[in-house]
């Protein structure tokens, strides 16, 4: 939706241009109309003017000032000025500014209209999807840092991607690491944060610390790092500086080897400096051997365990993940604590929505505990009561209870006990599910007729009116653009077509009334000239209003013999 605003300080004219481009009917067009610079300005000031078509001797302004003053509010905008044959050195000066044209007085409607649409043209050019995404690809790069650390804590929490599009993920995100050769994990925990700490504060030594590991471990390892849980933990993923690619199985073992002996001397120093110079305690747990990508999850939960629980609570520790042979048992329980893991996404779908997602992403979790016969009990009742957390919080947030307790038996959400077994609880929660987006759906469509009958009610209400889209925006408390689009999405019709008819109505409704003359009813449903007005109602009935209001004459007349 663009915005052309037409300025004179000659209503005759101001009033002939919107009569053309109403004729013109170009959907994407919104029409504002001033009758002077400093009414253009203040029009200015309250929305974003994308075309401003005017007179360029004007008085209390002329052409160059209100140009100038047009592009300090909106600089994209498009200025055409309406010139005669001795303006042109006059504007000359404002076109080197770029985005200004000019029209003689003398070359009439057509070349109008085309300046418009050249501007239209232009306009829609400069926010072409190219334009855009060059522009992402620079904002991109300040953000490599964070997406980065997304791509990576989605993997080390378990989430995993074909090796072809983790190796195009990883070029996309900047990553220098290679994802088709093992990694090994290495966790660091500030373990006395200040109470008097500020985040701006703990940000700086977490930068610090970073900046302390990478003085030791850059001339050995390559690595990546950042910090989560809340900025009190730091995470590298690291592997050796050699190629090995040309590296036998026993050569490649070995150089691990000297790696993880590096690490471990290196976590040492690291421990050190921080204690020395920051004054912080840095406890460091440690991978024990190098993992394949799409087992470094694994990894990562095992060094999260150490620091977690008993020895791993105490403070400057340097644990080394213990090497254990992992069982069917362990890792069907590791699979399993990879579903809980997916549990919060279906928090983030539900609140967005987002309905045939999060049952995909539902049936994907209690598919795969239902299908593995070892599913342990506790980990079946833990992801039970999560989904009872997810499900009453939203209910109770958005007090649905009496809507959806008449499809779904809520007293049976919080006892486990109700359900005879593992499938049925998967069908409860599944019905709750789609008896919660059904109603938010609902929700949804009424409060869209709410808005589209808050709209008809002011366009009947104000038909001599403002019945700008920016106004009726700010009536119903919407976006412009968004508005457009949501009248017709739900009605099938246009708002300006909308408008036109209802306009018609009125308009025969007086006509009938026989009771205001011509010019009064043209001025009472908002028309700016008696020209526009006999223009509209022609091409809507094929006549004149004088032939429309005989017409219901002779026709009662006829009927009343």
């Amino acid at each position: 939706m663009y915005r052309l605003l037409i300025v004179d300080n000659e209503p005759f004219i101001v009033e002939s241009v919107l009569d053309l481009f109403e004729r013109q009917a170009i959907p994407e067009l919104e029409l504002l109309s001033a009758y002077s610079s400093a009414e253009a300005l203040g029009c200015m000031r309250t929305v974003k003017i994308d075309i401003v078509l005017s007179d360029i001797r004007m008085p209390g302004m002329n052409g160059l000032e209100l140009h100038r003053e047009i592009i300090k509010y909106w600089p994209r905008c498009k200025v055409i000025f309406l010139t005669g044959y001795n303006d042109f050195d006059y504007i000359h000066e404002a076109m080197r500014n770029g985005g200004v044209d000019y029209l003689l007085k003398t070359e009439g409607e057509e070349a109008i209209v085309a300046s418009v649409q050249k501007a239209l043209t232009a306009l829609s050019e400069a926010v072409e999807a190219e334009a855009y995404i060059a522009k992402s690809k620079q904002q991109m790069q300040a953000m490599t840092p964070l997406l980065q650390k997304e791509l990576l804590m989605e993997l080390v929490q378990g989430g995993s991607l074909a090796n072809g599009a983790l190796s195009r993920s990883f070029e996309e995100a900047d990553i220098e690491l290679d994802p088709t050769k093992p990694v090994v994990a290495m966790i660091g925990r500030i373990d006395n944060w200040k109470e008097d700490t500020r985040p701006f504060d703990k940000s700086l030594y977490l930068f610090a610390i970073q900046n302390i590991a990478k003085e030791y471990l850059a001339a050995k390892v390559q690595f990546i790092s950042f910090d989560f849980e809340r900025k009190t933990k730091l995470l590298w993923l690291i592997q050796p500086e050699e190629q090995t690619g040309t590296l036998s199985a026993a050569e490649l073992a070995e150089l691990e080897q000297r790696c993880l002996i590096f690490l471990k001397g290196t976590a040492e120093m690291m421990q050190d400096s921080c204690s020395v110079l920051l004054k912080l305690n840095l406890s460091i747990a440690i991978g024990a051997s190098f993992k394949a990508w799409e087992r470094i999850s694994e990894q990562f939960e095992h060094l999260q365990q150490l620091l977690n629980r008993g020895l791993g609570l105490s403070q400057q520790l340097l644990l080394i993940e213990p090497t254990i042979t992992i069982t069917s048992a362990d890792q069907i329980e590791h699979d399993q604590r990879k579903q809980l893991k997916k549990l919060n996404l279906l928090h983030t779908l539900l609140e967005n929505g987002q309905k045939e997602q999060f049952m995909a992403e539902y049936v994907g979790i209690m598919t795969a505990l239902t299908e593995c016969a070892a599913a342990k009990n506790a980990i079946k009742t833990e992801v039970y009561f999560t989904l009872v957390s997810i499900f009453l919080s939203y209910i109770n947030r958005w007090e649905v209870q009496s809507e959806v307790g008449g499809r779904v038996n809520l007293g049976k959400m919080t006892a486990l006990d109700c359900h005879d077994n593992w499938k049925e609880v998967v069908d409860y929660f599944y019905k709750l599910a789609e008896a919660l987006f059904e109603h938010k759906q609902a929700g949804k469509g009424n409060q869209e007729h709410d808005v589209i009958r808050m709209v008809q009610r002011y366009v009947q209400q104000n038909l001599a009116g403002d019945l700008t889209l920016n106004r009726i925006g700010d009536v119903v408390g919407h976006n412009p653009s968004y508005l457009s689009r949501l009248y017709k999405q739900v009605t099938n019709e246009g708002l300006s077509d909308y408008i036109m008819t209802a306009r018609l109505a009125k308009t025969k409704e007086l006509l009938e009334e026989n009771r205001l003359k011509i010019h009064e009813i043209s001025t009472s449903v908002g028309f700016l000239s008696e020209q526009s007005f006999f223009r509209f109602f022609r091409k809507a009935l094929q006549m004149t209003p004088q032939e429309y209001r005989d017409s219901v004459v002779m026709s009662r007349n006829a009927s009343a013999k």
